[in-house]
């Protein structure tokens, strides 16, 4: 039997209460221009924004053409990657805090 070691989380999936959390939460993903920034050498942040599931009920649109309702689901979503473990302890801090566990989820890492 081989002994599998599981290395440490690298992918991260975070859920705030809306975008205008982000600069607060998301600080060190900053920079001195105050602009956001998403993909480093250490790191990529992926924004998903709102996320919408389906209700059950089917649509149908001007042209005939059927589609899925959907509804939002609560929160701000996004997914973080570490590449290094440069950002580690800031990232994991805000895991700790907002970090969610989906069971499907709608976007992930190639």
């Amino acid at each position: 039997m081989i002994d599998e070691t599981v290395g440490p989380k690298n992918d991260f999936y975070i859920k705030l209460t809306n975008e205008a959390a982000m600069p607060t939460v998301l600080s060190a993903f900053y920079n001195e221009e105050g602009e956001f920034v998403s993909n480093t050498t250490d790191y990529a942040i992926d924004v998903v924004g709102v996320l919408h599931e389906p209700t059950g009920v089917t649509l149908t649109n001007a042209e005939g053409m059927d589609y899925p309702e959907t509804v939002a689901v609560t929160g701000w979503h996004l997914n973080i990657r570490l590449l290094n473990d440069t950002k580690r302890t800031i990232i994991e801090s805000i895991d700790e805090l907002y970090g969610v566990t989906p069971t499907s989820p709608s976007r992930l890492w190639l």
